[in-house]
């Protein structure tokens, strides 16, 4: 009994420790895919009027490609469009700055991303965003395939 109990607070002890040392770790990210991704586009036209008229978006920034993809998550049909042509006008600013993006996600995707960026000057001047490791959400998968396609469609006309 007292060794069970002994047991129980060494573990306790451990997960704290643990906790606080998760807890001071700070993670940044400043590579060139992380901020593409973030970047917020101030001048995007598409969808504003749809914006507007949901008192929950009053907040939401819808600037950048992580946060309109977020939008695909809601059920509107309106916020959803909007959303999709936001990502097509985003994709469209980034290719004509010289920034043409591909989405992708999968097991080791962010080594994969790591290693496709370490040379900016090949396959069209890609830069390859990482946006899940494993499993991602519908609408984050519906985002990335309107952006690569967005993005393979403007490489294959130019």
């Amino acid at each position: 009994m007292l060794l069970r109990f002994v047991y129980t607070v060494l573990v306790l002890i451990c997960a704290q420790a643990q906790a606080q040392a998760t807890k001071d770790i700070t993670y940044e990210d400043n590579s060139i895919s992380m901020q593409l991704y973030t970047k917020c586009f101030e001048n995007l036209n598409q969808g504003t009027e749809v914006f507007k008229k949901y008192p929950a978006l009053k907040n939401v920034k819808p600037c950048s490609l992580l946060n309109c993809m977020s939008l695909l998550a809601y059920k509107e049909k309106d916020i959803q469009l909007a959303a999709e042509e936001r990502l097509k006008e985003i994709s469209t600013q980034l290719y004509k700055e010289g920034n043409p993006v591909c989405l992708l996600m999968g097991l080791d995707s962010n080594l994969i991303v790591e290693e496709k960026n370490k040379n900016l000057n090949d396959d069209n001047h890609l830069v390859y965003i990482t946006f899940a490791d494993y499993v991602a959400a519908d609408f984050l998968n519906k985002g990335a395939e309107i952006i690569n396609k967005q993005t393979n469609l403007l490489i294959s006309t130019n």
